[in-house]
């Protein structure tokens, strides 16, 4: 006899209005009017007009161009359609797509896991499933949260890597960074010759998974205008020229006299999707323009007089409007401001919290601090170059609490060599 017995689980159930408030958070320009173009396509009631771009008299101006892409697919792109041929649970391919969607435009993954999967009540444990997934995709290295782990994937996916390449990385990596070729030689035991050839090896891997991936050219075109009027007043306003969505409300009256049960129900659902579309651009507008309004106010200081950016993460955008986590990410994302004739992604004007007790708010941002950095490093002594733990013994005098790991990546990011290099090129 079988047995019946009760389980009781959550799923996360999203609405079709849900739905299309994720898809078109993320399109931007010429995505979007294909998308509604598509909507317009499969809605008969529907239709779609482009405002008057005629130029006016004695103008002579002609409509902007839109975006520009080229035929290739995008890093993306490329990811998505190899996740869509796994054979996985819908939980790590849910969250296997959330990591693709948050990686930087170099491959890293550098989002909170347990911020990203919550909207979707996905744990911690679902999304590094779905990041060891994505860590298995081409390029090699793509997922990786430093640059330690994005040679340490390389090397595990090379039949060529020497022996003792792997425990390096693992266990060894500060060493290696900082030129102590003496001491690896005797922990890990290797020759003068094997470590020669870890080195090598590890030259020819990619600190960038994303350089050789995507090599295609993309002319992007700012949805966003931040103004600065003559009193030192910042403002904002979109620059997307998108099409007006109407609906055929006289087609709607005729069928609903005339129609019979059928064609009724059918208008009745037509009338609810082209709710659904404008309450989804409706939401999608307010939430970029509630989310690079509060970037203005929070860093006006940058704008207006260049000053160092402020502590400001998505999280605290997310905390201050109100705004779902998920929701600013998918707007910052990809997304570009036009400010004072330069554009700008929205992710440059975020920044991370350290601690430094002579804030007045108690904190720095990684940017300040990598300004200080470059600044520190130009007008160095040839002979006498700082080093990481120099770099990070002075911040400590100036109260910032940074390691000495922190400065090490810092450096990376602005593509500084290390101070034994600096200090031969110089000579």
């Amino acid at each position: 006899m079988a047995k019946i017995a009760l389980t009781l689980e959550q799923k996360i159930k999203l609405s079709q209005m849900q739905r299309l408030t994720i898809q078109m958070m993320t399109l931007r320009g010429q995505d979007l009017v294909e998308f509604l173009h598509e909507k317009v396509t499969e809605n008969p009631l529907l239709d779609i007009r482009y405002p008057d771009v005629r130029p006016r008299s004695g103008g002579g101006m002609e409509k902007p161009i839109d975006n520009i892409r080229s035929g290739g697919d995008s890093l993306e792109e490329k990811l998505m359609k190899e996740l869509r041929v796994q054979a996985v649970s819908k939980k790590v391919m849910l969250a296997a797509g959330l990591v693709i969607q948050s990686l930087d435009e170099k491959g890293f993954f550098a989002a909170a896991l347990e911020d990203i999967g919550v909207d979707y009540g996905l744990s911690v444990a679902d999304m590094e499933e779905g990041l060891r997934l994505v860590q298995t995709f081409d390029p090699p290295g793509v997922g990786a949260r430093t640059i330690q782990e994005a040679l340490l994937i390389q090397t595990r996916r090379r039949k060529d890597a020497p022996a003792g390449a792997e425990e390096l990385l693992l266990n060894h990596y500060d060493d290696f960074i900082r030129g102590h070729w003496k001491r690896l030689e005797e922990q890990m035991g290797l020759s003068p010759e094997g470590l020669g050839r870890i080195r090598r090896f590890l030259k020819k891997l990619a600190l960038q998974p994303v350089a050789p991936a995507d090599e295609r050219t993309e002319f992007v075109r700012a949805d966003i205008e931040i103004l600065c009027d003559e009193e030192g007043h910042l403002t904002v306003r979109s620059l997307e020229d998108l099409p007006d969505v109407f609906f055929r409300d006289d087609l709607y009256t005729a069928y609903g006299k005339d129609g019979d049960k059928a064609t009724q129900d059918f208008i009745r659902k037509a009338k609810r999707q082209f709710l659904d579309l404008q309450t989804a651009l409706a939401y999608r507008r307010q939430s970029i323009f509630t989310v690079v309004e509060h970037i203005v106010k929070e860093q006006g200081e940058h704008f207006l007089h260049g000053g160092s950016l402020r502590p400001l993460t998505q999280k605290d955008i997310a905390a201050a409007t109100g705004l779902s986590a998920a929701t600013v990410s998918r707007v910052c994302r990809d997304r570009y401001a036009l400010f004072r004739g330069r554009i700008y992604p929205i992710q440059s004007f975020l920044a991370h919290h350290y601690r430094c007790d002579r804030e007045r708010d108690g904190s720095i941002s990684d940017k300040a601090i990598m300004e200080k950095m470059a600044r520190l490093i130009a007008e160095e002594d040839c002979r006498r170059p700082w080093s990481d733990q120099d770099l990070a013994d002075y911040f400590s005098q100036q109260s910032v609490h940074v390691a000495r790991r922190t400065i090490t990546k810092f450096r990376f990011k602005m593509n500084i060599p290390n101070s034994r290099m600096r200090r031969r090129m110089k000579e």
